[in-house]
């Protein structure tokens, strides 16, 4: 059932990667993938967090803040000197987990709803990127854009990195007692919570995870555009879920695949890409990602056993 589950977006990506050049020519050039690859793995990382979020039975709506906050952390702290961008980096992911700590303790320890809290934080996540900026953009330090301009094994930096990250949190989920302790939580807190597992920790901790990765695709964001807007951010909250739907995750908790969710961003960015390509505007990828959700949505509610009778034969 799992399997099934989480290995359905697979097929779609490898469906929609085999038509992509019949319906653009040249969609799939080795020009048109590295341009595409960085974004995607940039979304891979904001559905992972989301992931983690949804499978504590939560949603995030503080995307947006978060990522502008901390794409304008690592240009404007540095004022474009190479010498305190580790520094910035350092500030930026202790933002985006201060951000997921300030989310994780309204919804799980003050028990307000989830999307009234990250919403109320957004707000001030944005209000506060406003003042910080003086409503103009900063440019990133030369050594962090040209890191994430570079390649290594022929590949770009921003995909390695988020390769490595989400490989490291897969098997942390699957294969460690805390990752099934995690998804204990997220199926059923009170009976986890009998069992003696400590609740609270995890339903905070997803925040605060969700934040950092946050944080880190800022960063790739800031660091490949150089001049990343102010709000920056506004673009990922859609596709975020969109990715979230589509992988597999269940919106009731428990059940997830952040690997899952990462090949979904990759198949949001292509489908995104392609729209593009053919001279769409991008009112039409919004409509295509609003779209996927609701057909994600749908699968997920139809009865599989309705379905297997429907196709046996006789």
């Amino acid at each position: 059932m799992r399997l099934g589950r989480f290995s359905a977006i697979w097929v779609a990506t490898a469906i929609l990667l085999g038509v992509s050049p019949f319906i653009a020519s040249g969609s799939l050039s080795q020009a048109a993938i590295f341009s595409m690859l960085p974004f995607a793995a940039i979304l891979a990382l904001v559905a992972v967090g989301q992931t983690l979020v949804v499978q504590q039975r939560g949603l995030d709506l503080s995307i947006p803040g978060a990522i502008s906050l901390c794409a304008l952390l690592v240009t404007k702290f540095p004022n474009q000197s190479d010498a305190l961008v580790p520094v910035a980096i350092a500030l930026t992911l202790f933002g985006g987990a201060v951000v997921g700590l300030v989310n994780g303790l309204t919804v799980a320890l003050f028990g307000v709803a989830p999307f009234v809290a990250t919403l109320g934080v957004n707000a001030l996540l944005l209000g506060f990127v406003q003042w910080y900026s003086g409503g103009s953009p900063t440019g990133a330090a030369g050594a962090l854009n040209q890191w994430a301009l570079a390649t290594t094994a022929g590949l770009p930096n921003t995909v390695v990195l988020t390769v490595v990250l989400i490989a490291i949190a897969q098997a942390m989920l699957l294969l460690t007692v805390s990752g099934r302790r995690f998804e204990a939580v997220g199926d059923n807190p009170d009976a986890a919570l009998a069992a003696g597992i400590r609740v609270l920790r995890y339903q905070v901790g997803s925040y605060v995870l969700a934040g950092v990765c946050y944080a880190i695709a800022a960063i790739l964001l800031a660091a490949f555009l150089k001049t990343p807007g102010v709000f920056i951010g506004d673009t990922y909250l859609l596709p975020s879920v969109a990715a979230v739907v589509l992988g597999g995750t269940a919106l009731t908790g428990g059940v997830g695949n952040v690997g899952a969710s990462a090949i979904a961003a990759l198949f949001l960015t292509q489908l995104g890409q392609l729209v593009l390509s053919i001279g769409a505007p991008t009112a039409v990828q919004l409509l295509i990602q609003s779209g996927a959700i609701a057909v994600g949505m749908g699968l997920r509610e139809m009865n599989q056993s309705f379905l297997l009778r429907w196709l046996r034969p006789g």
